[in-house]
């Protein structure tokens, strides 16, 4: 993530000693919140504080500017709404106030440590574009994750970052809330649709329990699209965290099922390390890879159709070399 220049933030002191930010000014749309401002840990994400209409507290707040360069002084906008696209929370932040993040609607990823547990109501309200929560944290430790995910019911991916590596990239489908009025009662009847809902639930004292979102596979089969799924068996083949064999084996018979299309879908996201790694899986060669690279070729992908006739020579000079060892 690219970090911007110059900052002018709004902050208050909390009586533990840590820092609330209450306002940023910046010079990008990527947003890099610092551990600390003026010796002050950076503790919380106030209410409001990246919504369009400020709301500053009543009592005495102050003001720090941070830049890289001294004496450089660029125009800073306010970073609010359709000016952010993407937040570095530190791994000191543990509290995300009330509407913190309401209508920015042009947000799209959102990068977090594990000491976050407690999140204001409607913290993410219409966050329309937020696609990724990149989460700080190893997949089997405790964190403050699905407390956010309750917030957000739009299909979104949150990656597990262990140190350097990734442990999990899981998929949250999206899903719907709608309610019926019972006649002659008048009392009303929660409907819930897509099982984005039930994945979401699938988490034991803070923890991502993997064999409960596992089982949500088999039912979102039926009711979500064939690239919600696609998603969902491939992040979990690619990184297998707490991935059970039997499990395995239904993510790869559907991707088998599926390969023509899934391969298709993925040459339209142009995902070249997918379809290496379905190539490497031995689920996508013969025919279906051959489709695949004429499709890519049809697209004018040049470095996916090269990539892919390069896969497509191995696969064939590996058969042959295995048919002439065997005879």
């Amino acid at each position: 993530m690219e970090q911007t220049q110059t900052y002018r933030i709004l902050w208050q002191e909390r009586k533990d000693g840590g820092a609330r930010i209450l306002r940023i000014y910046g010079t990008s749309p990527q947003v890099f919140i610092p551990t600390k401002i003026a010796g002050h840990p950076c503790v919380e994400i106030a209410p409001y504080c990246f919504a369009p209409k400020m709301h500053l507290p009543k009592e005495e707040y102050q003001e720090e500017m941070i830049s890289e360069e001294e004496g450089f002084e660029p125009y800073l906008q306010e970073l609010c709404k359709n000016t952010v696209e993407e937040v570095l929370l530190p791994d000191t932040v543990e509290e995300i106030g009330s509407c913190a993040f309401y209508d920015c609607r042009q947000l799209e990823q959102l990068h977090m440590g594990a000491a976050v547990h407690t999140i204001g109501s409607d913290a993410f309200m219409n966050t329309l574009s937020l696609q990724k929560i990149f989460l700080r944290c190893p997949a089997g430790e405790k964190s403050g994750i699905q407390k956010i995910l309750s917030q957000i019911s739009s299909s979104i991916e949150v990656c597990f970052q262990n140190g350097n590596k990734t442990d999990a990239i899981l998929l949250y489908p999206e899903y719907y809330e709608s309610y019926d009025e019972i006649a002659p009662a008048h009392l009303f009847g929660r409907s819930i649709t897509g099982e984005g809902f039930r994945a979401r639930q699938c988490f034991q004292d803070g923890k991502v329990d993997f064999s409960g979102y596992d089982a949500v596979f088999l039912q979102a089969c039926v009711e979500e699209s064939e690239n919600t799924l696609f998603k969902m068996a491939l992040n979990r083949l690619q990184y297998s965290y707490g991935l059970a064999d039997v499990q395995k084996e239904i993510y790869q018979d559907y991707l088998k099922t599926h390969i023509a299309r899934c391969a298709s879908f993925l040459v339209g996201q142009r995902n070249l390390k997918a379809l290496r790694f379905l190539c490497k899986e031995k689920l996508l060669y013969g025919e279906s890879l051959a489709a695949c690279v004429r499709e890519a070729a049809e697209a004018e992908w040049t470095e996916g159709a090269a990539e892919l006739l390069r896969l497509a020579a191995a696969g064939r000079e590996e058969r042959r070399s295995r048919y002439e060892f065997d005879f």
